[in-house]
């Protein structure tokens, strides 16, 4: 009995103890709870970039969401996820880049940017790494342009219709507010002449930077599907005479064209000399050798390959003539292969609820998508079949030109949204199911949801 009784004691003796060092801990501040609260980081730097605002074009890589202030802070709240980042990061719209415009710094040294898309729709704070000598975190620098390469003829474009394709300082939706170029100074009918080439580095459209020859301070760039290009050889503007257009013996050559067996085929084409085309000095007269008069003797050449017959290409056996050693006067012989028959269809776009079809007004840049080689390709056959239905689960439509389409903002309740639309191969499929190469195919697209 004795033992139990001790026992008993010590229990009740133990429980007390432990309940009087939980009071003491309550007491003075020291419980669980307490000791793992969140902290929250501080500003310790916040400025307004001031670097060239051109490079300071971003993408955004979807390891980060944006938020309202830097994520790390008290109240941060996300205005835009890391799905929908990513989803921007890897569009096939320029509208969707980003321009870095302040630079904050925490407490614990996290680099924060805040940045806003261009389209306007997406506007915050997002990591940007350690360091601000260079973007990181969740962004990452990018250049919205390509370089490309330069027309063969540069001189006498025209404006196609300036109200719809008109000059840029930048190409529309290559910087953040890209502004339309100052056309005050253009007539209906000025000649441009090219000084720059670059393709959109998203959407792959091709768009030249040009100068009025009648007002240099008309300049910019303009997509290249809106100018006409010269119909004949421009005269150097500082040239006052009129350019010759009448063939003869003592200023032009005849570019003759011929078949394998030596058969020719298609017209000649007699190229007229030009003064302008002359060295300084140089006179134009029957059997001067080109090296020895033209700025550019290689120019016949490039003459050559763009008046081929039509159903022809060049061929890779040509004659061993130097094209610097060809005299005014005389012939000049091309050797061309017929080009196989093709039936390539031509494209059309719908929307897949309302079964119309999509206005190119309504899509960004007013054009539909550039039906690339890559794509004719895909719709191309040497017979007149039906289309087979796998040609729709081809990859330009999974990732490629014709995966999506983007159209221009709209205003939604106060907030610009940019509508898009995914490619439809069901109904696809089903509406071209008796489509031959050749036919016109219609593509549909599902309108994806805006907010």
């Amino acid at each position: 009995m004795g033992a139990y009784i001790n026992m008993k004691f010590d229990t009740k003796k133990s429980l007390y103890v432990g309940l009087a060092a939980l009071s003491l801990v309550a007491a003075t501040g020291f419980a669980t709870t307490n000791a793992s609260a969140k902290t929250y980081a501080t500003v310790a730097s916040n400025s307004t970039l001031s670097s060239d605002p051109t490079t300071r074009n971003v993408v955004t890589n979807g390891t980060n969401a944006l938020y309202t202030k830097a994520g790390t802070l008290r109240g941060a709240r996300v205005i835009a996820g890391k799905g929908t980042l990513s989803q921007y990061g890897s569009s096939n719209s320029s509208q969707q880049y980003f321009r870095a415009y302040r630079v904050a710094t925490t407490n614990r040294g996290s680099v924060y940017y805040k940045v806003v898309s261009f389209n306007g729709s997406l506007r915050g704070w997002i990591y940007g790494g350690k360091t601000t000598s260079s973007f990181g975190g969740g962004i990452s620098s990018t250049n919205t342009m390509t370089q490309a390469s330069m027309p063969s003829v540069t001189k006498g474009y025209t404006l196609a219709n300036a109200a719809k394709n008109s000059l840029w300082v930048n190409p529309k939706w290559s910087q953040y507010k890209a502004q339309p170029a100052d056309m005050s100074g253009y007539k209906s009918g000025d000649t441009f002449t090219v000084t720059g080439a670059a393709t959109k580095t998203r959407e792959g459209w091709l768009y030249y930077q040009v100068t009025d020859d009648n007002n240099s301070a008309v300049t910019g760039w303009v997509f290249a599907g809106g100018l006409n290009a010269p119909t004949s050889k421009p005269s150097t503007p500082t040239t006052p005479s009129t350019p010759t257009t009448t063939p003869t013996k003592d200023n032009s050559i005849q570019i003759v064209y011929l078949n394998a067996s030596g058969q020719q085929v298609g017209q000649t084409y007699n190229w007229i000399i030009q003064n302008s085309d002359l060295k300084s000095g140089a006179k134009l007269a029957n059997g001067a050798k080109l090296g020895d008069i033209l700025n550019n003797s290689s120019e016949l050449t490039d003459v050559a390959n763009k008046n081929i017959p039509t159903g022809y290409t060049l061929s890779k056996s040509q004659p061993n003539n130097p094209v610097a050693n060809v005299t005014v006067g005389s012939n000049y012989t091309v050797y061309v292969d017929q080009v196989a028959h093709n039936y390539t269809s031509q494209l059309s776009y719908y929307d897949s609820d309302s079964n119309q079809p999509i206005s190119s007004s309504a899509l960004v840049e007013g054009i539909y998508p550039v039906f690339n080689d890559t794509d004719k390709a895909v719709f191309t056959s040497a017979t007149q079949g039906t289309i087979p239905a796998t040609v729709f689960d081809n990859d330009i439509f999974k990732g490629g030109n014709l995966a999506s389409l983007t159209g221009n903002p709209v205003l939604i309740n106060g907030r610009y949204q940019t509508p898009s639309w995914k490619f439809d191969a069901t109904k696809t499929k089903q509406e071209n199911a008796n489509a031959k190469y050749g036919d016109t195919v219609k593509l549909f697209y599902k309108a994806n949801p805006l907010a």
